[in-house]
This record gives C-alpha cells, structure tokens and sequence, in this order.
C-alpha cells in the first residue's frame, strides 16, 4: 500500500502542503480540489519526485526515500494529464514503450502493450503528433503498464480530452483495474470522474485536506462548506446555472483558510484553525460541519 503520513511539502522553503495523511487503497483514491491547492504536490511526493519537509511516503510499509529507484517505480508509475508534452516528440511509440521495458528489464512486447489499451498495434510506428490526443493518452498508460505497476498515479488523466474520449478512457481505467487489482490515486476537480473510479475521497483547499471519507457520500451529502461549493458548481443538464464555488479568493492566513469564501463563517473561524474530526461517518475540518450536512 502506498500511504502518506501527516506529510508536509514545500518549494524553497515555503510550505504549500500541511499535514496529509492518505492511504492508495483497493477500490481507488480521489484527490479533489480546484487548481493550486496542492494535489500535484502530492503526486509528486507520492511518486518520490519531491522530498517531505516532515511526515513521509511509505510503500509497503517501507520509507520511499530508502527503497531502490528502480524496484519503487516499477510498482508505482504516474500517468501524466497531457500525452502531447508526456511523450517525446522525436521519439515514435514503439520506442518510447521499448524504453519503459529495456529500463525495467522487462520483454519486448509492444503489440500486446497496445492490444490491452485498445490500440492497433500498427500505431506503434507513428510518432505523437501523429496521433489523437485519446490515442496518445492510451499510450501513456500502456507506457506506464509496461513495468507491471500494482498502482498508478492519475494526474488529471482526462482533462485534456473532449467529453466522448473522456468516457472510452475511464471505461479503460475501470476496466484494467478490475483485470490487473491495480490501485489508483486520482487527482481531478471532475466530480463525475472521481465518483466513477473512486470509492473513497480527500477534498483538498489551500494545502490541507479538509474533507474525507466515502466518495457518494462526499457527493450527495457534503459536510465541509467548500465540499458543497465544489457540488454546487457542477452544470446541470436542463437545470439553473451553477452557483460559483463559494466566490473566488485567496485563502485566509490564519484561522481557517477557507473562512474569506465561507458563507458559514463566524468569529472563532478567523481564531482556530478546525481540526479534522468524525461527522457522520466521514472527516471533516470544520467548527460548523453539522449545519452543512443535510
């Protein structure tokens, strides 16, 4: 199991992730947030790509930092949000796949790599640009399939692609999870993906997580103010206008960062920084989480 323990990230000194503590279990992992509240920071760290600045990523119960590179990324591997920049351009499929196994000491089996992500084995001489950006994020995952990984680190995998191409490659990932027991973490702010590959969530504001526990509950029954913001903003086929996601903003210094955009806060959200706590039947950093759940 890969895991993360009270782990605290930074660039330069500064820190922009404050104490997550995840496990990557069966059944998947979401990692929601809107852009710049720390869920890449935390792929990286997962991957062993950044360092902790306290806490730490264990896999298998072992520290990452002391496992050998090669043993580590043969059973961790990311799948990147753009083919277009993940894969490179002078480099056509077929090598950029024979690269992953040579490495990985693996067998050269490039036509089954790409049979299992639905792609003709003919691609494997085209180079990227000469594919569909549904076909070069297949390839990326048959990259990352290559080394035989139990879990893979799902970084946006579908924003780039248009709505039809986003549902044949969750069908993909739903499919080779149930047929290969792989585990994944999946960082999105698409509601619909994390509930479709992701029996459990963390909501993420401004570094900290401040929400957890069973991805239908988090979706149907939200008990953190920015949880319902993030629900409330999602459009609706035949419905009113989406609500913004509680205003736009920084997040507050002190106190509670999300007490500037939150319609519930009151004097001692600006005094206390919530600390997470049980509230029916998931985690919740909020002083006020009863009167958000309905």
């Amino acid at each position: 199991m890969l895991k993360a323990e009270n782990l605290t990230l930074g660039y330069g000194g500064a820190a922009v992730v404050h104490g997550v503590t995840l496990d990557v279990t069966a059944g998947g992992v979401g990692l929601i947030g809107e852009s710049g509240s720390g869920k890449t920071t935390v792929a990286r760290a997962l991957l062993g790509l950044l360092p902790p600045m306290s806490g730490g990523v264990t896999y298998g119960g072992r520290d990452v930092a002391a496992m050998d590179r090669i043993g580590f990324r043969g059973a961790v591997q990311p799948v990147f949000q753009d083919g277009s920049e993940a894969l490179n351009p002078r480099m056509r499929v077929a090598a950029s796949l024979r690269e992953a196994l040579r490495v990985h000491r693996k067998p050269d089996r490039i036509a089954e790599l790409l049979d299992a992500v639905d792609l003709d084995p003919a691609l494997a001489e085209r180079r990227p640009h000469e594919l569909s950006g549904g076909q070069r994020q297949r390839v990326i995952i048959a990259r990352a399939l290559a080394v035989e990984p139990t879990t893979l680190v799902l970084d946006e995998p579908t924003s780039a692609l248009d709505v039809t191409v986003q549902a044949r490659v969750l069908d993909l990932l739903e499919s080779l999870a149930a047929e290969r027991d792989l585990r994944y973490l999946l960082i999105t702010h698409n509601l619909a993906v994390v509930h479709r590959l992701c029996r459990t969530s963390h909501v993420m504001f401004a570094g900290r997580i401040v929400e957890s526990g069973p991805t239908r509950t988090l979706l149907t029954r939200p008990a953190h103010p920015y949880t319902a913001a993030l629900r409330a903003a999602v459009p609706r086929l035949g419905g009113s206008p989406p609500a913004p996601a509680a205003g736009t903003g920084p997040a507050a210094p002190d106190g509670c960062a999300f007490r500037l955009r939150c319609p519930l806060a009151m004097d001692r959200c600006a005094a206390e920084r919530p600390e997470p706590r049980e509230v029916t039947g998931r985690t919740v950093a909020c002083h006020r989480a009863e009167e958000v759940t309905p």
